[in-house]
């Protein structure tokens, strides 16, 4: 068996990081895991004139023979090096490229998710933080929220179980796979693809077509073949159990395969399958599902590099965490719970208000009578007048009533403040369920010594039912097609004393993307949900008490058009809802005003994008980025749900659009660069239930939704005081982006200001530690508060919520954006001793934030430590996580945005095993 030198720590001397063994005079160099022969040969491994490089980055292994290697005294062991380093030459024979554990925390890999060209974060104009394969596959990742713990600018706020997507300098940001931009909405976290993860704060990169999410994005690395491997490698890894303070144990069990080996010298192969079955700790919410990922790397010649994965992702059975309705700031502070009955404000066709009048709190009670409701001069709605016993007004069809909103009388015998579980969620018959087939093929050719072809192709297809009665009904289908041509080229040229390089990407890119969205927002009247209440009750045909609900399914609120009957307050006018198949309903395609609803369509559009990305570089001193790129898109929308003539609706269009960036830096020293970038982006602005087109008024494509600016203004610095040792980064950032259109076809604008630092730090070859440090002054300098609920829950029978600003009105204005804390830090540590023994202790602070608009629940100060211990041996591992270490009761935003409904408990003191074998 082929056994290696490590070197001792004093070959620090002569820039090379080792890492002890239980024998302290042995020792090795390593490439981590995703390094290639490629960018073996890039980083100058081998070749005439060469030199060592950093341990993180190659590996240099002395011949195989039959005889064991000898032990050398520390001293001959430098000279050895020196005399090598001296030598300048490394032959190919002697170079053998292997995965490893991670050498060092500090970033190594090159950055080509911002400008499309291999460039060394030192030198790469942006906020960029990068997450590698260790972190990935051994520290436990719920969701993208969890993120934070590795990145500075990540806030935590995508809530309810299904965020892919990290919330990004407090926006939503998007997902791509390999410098590809995908769909990532509407299902867990999964990570069985990939190794690493590029977090970029901020607009995407030139060379992509416009997009949606510009707080920034999250760039997924795939799973490598190793075209260097001797033999074959398989690893399987799983969790196992997960037992939740003041909850007991939940079944929580992951399984992951992952095997790569090469067919011969020129072609290599991965692929990767992970099970999951997952009970969670809020009632009612699973996680269960398969996914199957593999890869090909094929170099049929030194010119021609062509990489090849395929995934499929059936996320069979999850459900969205609903977290607690009516919140108040007793619910953060004491852990109390409004419950009871909610008063329903309904209208009738003279334009008067009334309410009815319970006998008590219970879900089932009697209506003893009923009250007028008068508007007061600042919009709330009081009642007046005696108790009236006399028939509702809405006693007939004739006279059906319309609900406008709700209120909430704590004078009600049974309604009262409680203690809720903090596990409460939504109800067992609800079922989610999505599918993901995802393949990519790359093919870059050498045309010339300094010119290369690059070809990327991206085909995804999507699938996404959404069943939870207690929110929305949605039944989703969208596929992409990406394909971008690139000509990069890479020059060095003199012109006079002035040393230049030359880095560029030009080309041209085609993606269509089409879809089908039938979805239903029957009840996002949340607020007048009880959770004390049995959660199968939790739907709007018990909610409202219609007739002949018994036997359908949670979401069924009548026949569409037909007023129907309640046994609680007579005959209501209600959402026309049609079936679609599998128990969900939808709402017709088209504007708010036609009856329709924004986010029930079909349709596609094509995006034909050209762009330059020309990057400067002089006396390798000073840097120049500059970029544009020109999108025309050509899309089309129509009502997929016609039932009458009336209802065929579809709008064709035309759009054009323009981004541009230009970035300068400066080199004060080899290792330090001063930024600042400019970037210009005309924004596509898609959403509510998915990334697709929105009605706007008079049933046509929403113009707004191609027309979002978003502007940022960055300055930073980046300092590597010590090569793969220690690295600093910090920057100042300016940012105002146009947001979606809402429901009534506006568009806010939100500008967020502020500071983003981060440090790594490889202390000691077995101890690292990170710190991450974000400072965010968010604001709405122009938004509508349309949320469901304006001013929030208040229990003074008066304030109205779940009205969607009909009866509030509050005005639009300049409002500070909520869910965002000001302050928040975040920081890891990492050790291993020599037998294998080891901890990783990550933790965040916040400071406090307000959950909506209204400012009525502030969540405090806030933080949380995770504690992994783990024992490693060359083939196996054990390891076991305790997280939220001392029981903190922190809280997530259920939903991010300024129409949060929802406060999320987070899970208190988990314990959860973890284990991996290598053969």
């Amino acid at each position: 068996m082929q056994k290696k030198f490590q070197l001792h720590r004093l070959a620090l001397a002569v820039g090379i990081m080792s890492y002890a063994t239980t024998a302290p005079v042995m020792a090795e160099l390593r490439v981590s895991q995703n390094t290639s022969v490629d960018s073996a040969l890039q980083e100058n491994i081998v070749g005439p004139q060469q030199t060592l490089q950093s341990a993180s980055q190659q590996q240099l292994v002395a011949p195989q023979t039959n005889q064991p290697p000898v032990a050398q005294p520390e001293t001959d062991v430098a000279q050895t090096v020196q005399a090598q380093t001296e030598a300048d030459v490394v032959t190919l024979g002697e170079v053998v490229v292997t995965g490893s554990k991670k050498q060092t925390v500090v970033p190594t890999r090159d950055v080509s998710s911002v400008y499309g060209l291999n460039t060394t974060l030192l030198d790469t104009p942006r906020s960029v933080t990068q997450i590698d394969s260790e972190t990935l596959a051994n520290d436990v990742i719920r969701s993208a929220d969890d993120l934070a713990k590795y990145a500075p600018g990540i806030t935590r706020g995508g809530g309810q179980n299904n965020n892919f997507a990290p919330q990004i300098r407090g926006q939503n940001s998007e997902v791509f796979q390999d410098n590809q931009r995908i769909d990532s909405t509407r299902h867990p976290s999964n990570f069985n693809a990939y190794e690493g993860v590029d977090i970029v704060t901020g607009s995407a990169g030139i060379i992509y077509a416009p997009t949606s999410g510009s707080g920034g994005y999250a760039n997924y690395i795939t799973k490598k073949p190793d075209l260097n491997a001797e033999k074959s490698e398989t690893v399987i890894k799983g969790t196992f159990g997960a037992w939740y303070e003041g909850k007991g144990y939940e079944p929580n069990y992951s399984l992951n395969i992952d095997h790569k080996g090469r067919v011969n010298e020129t072609l290599a192969y991965r692929v990767s399958g992970t099970a999951q079955k997952n009970e969670d700790y809020y009632d009612n919410v699973k996680n269960d599902y398969n996914a199957l990922y593999g890869a090909l790397t094929w170099r049929p010649d030194d010119s021609l590099r062509i990489d090849w994965n395929i995934s499929y992702d059936d996320y069979y059975d999850y459900n969205i965490t609903h977290g607690w309705n009516r919140a108040t700031q007793d619910s953060v502070d004491k852990g109390l719970y409004y419950k009871g009955r909610s008063t329903p404000i309904i209208q009738q066709s003279d334009g008067s208000y009334w309410s009815p009048v319970y006998a008590s709190g219970a879900a089932d009670s009697e209506v003893v009578g009923w009250q007028v409701r008068q508007k007061t001069q600042d919009n709330k709605y009081v009642a007046v007048g005696e108790v009236q016993t006399t028939a509702l007004p809405s006693a007939s069809a004739d006279d059906a009533g319309t609900i406008r909103g709700w209120v909430y009388d704590p004078t009600i015998p049974g309604n009262e403040q409680v203690k809720l579980k903090d596990y409460i969620s939504g109800r067992a018959e609800d079922k989610n369920s999505s599918t993901r087939f995802l393949t990519q093929l790359r093919i870059a050719k050498d045309i010339h010594p300094n010119w290369t072809i690059v070809n990327s192709t991206l085909y995804q297809n999507s699938k996404d039912k959404g069943n939870a009665v207690g929110s929305f009904l949605t039944n989703l289908k969208h596929e992409i097609f990406d394909n971008r041509l690139e000509l990069q080229s890479d020059y060095d040229f003199q012109i006079g004393a002035l040393s230049i390089n030359h880095k560029t990407s030009s080309g041209a890119t085609y993606r269509n993307e089409k879809f089908v969205a039938l979805a239903a927002n029957n009840s996002f009247i949340n607020n007048p949900y009880d959770l004390t209440n049995n959660p199968s009750q939790k739907n709007p045909g018990d909610l409202l008490g219609l007739e002949n609900n018994t036997s359908s399914t949670g979401g069924w609120i009548g026949t569409a058009g037909v007023p129907q009957y309640s046994r609680y307050f007579g005959y209501l006018k209600l959402p026309a809802m049609y079936s679609t198949g599998d128990g969900l309903y939808a709402e017709k395609g088209g504007f708010p005003t036609s009856g329709g609803a924004v986010y029930t369509g079909s349709g596609f559009w094509d995006t034909y994008s050209a762009f330059t990305q020309q990057n400067f570089v002089f006396n390798d001193i000073v840097g120049l980025n500059l970029g544009v790129n020109h999108s025309s898109i050509v899309a089309k929308l129509e009502n997929p749900l016609v039932l009458t003539a009336t209802d065929k609706r579809r709008d064709d269009a035309r759009f054009s659009m323009l981004s541009y960036q230009a970035s300068a830096y400066v080199k004060p020293t080899h290792n330090s660069t001063i930024y600042f970038t400019y970037d210009k982006s005309t924004s596509l602005n898609t959403g509510v239930f998915g990334p697709f087109l929105i009605w706007g008024p008079g049933n046509k494509i929403n113009p707004l939704a191609f027309d979002s600016q978003s502007d940022l203004k960055e300055i930073g610095i980046k300092y590597e005081p010590i090569k793969d040792v220690l690295f600093l980064g910090l920057s100042g950032f300016h940012q105002a982006r146009d947001q979606s259109p809402d429901t009534n076809g506006e568009m806010a604008r939100l500008k967020i200001k502020g500071l983003e630092s981060s440090l790594r730090w490889q202390i000691q070859p077995n101890i690292a530690t990170g710190l991450n440090l974000t400072v965010l002054d968010a604001v709405y300098t122009s938004i509508t508060p349309s949320g469901f609920s304006p001013y929030g829950f208040v229990a003074d029978n008066e304030t109205v919520f779940g009205d969607s600003n009909g009866l509030n009105q509050r005005a639009a204005g300049r409002y500070p954006a909520a869910g965002i804390p000001k302050y928040s830090v975040s920081a890891f540590l990492q050790y291993e001793h020599d037998s294998g023994l080891g901890f990783n202790l990550s933790g965040w602070w916040s400071s406090d934030w307000y959950t909506n608009l209204s400012h009525t629940v502030k969540v405090p100060n806030s933080y949380n430590f995770d504690l992994g211990l783990f024992y490693k041996q060359p083939r196996w591992s054990v390891g076991l996580n305790l997280l939220n270490l001392t029981d903190e009761r922190n809280f997530v935003n259920g939903l991010a945005g300024s129409t949060s409904e929802f406060l999320q408990p987070m899970r208190p003191f988990t314990i959860q095993g973890q284990f991996s074998y290598t053969f």
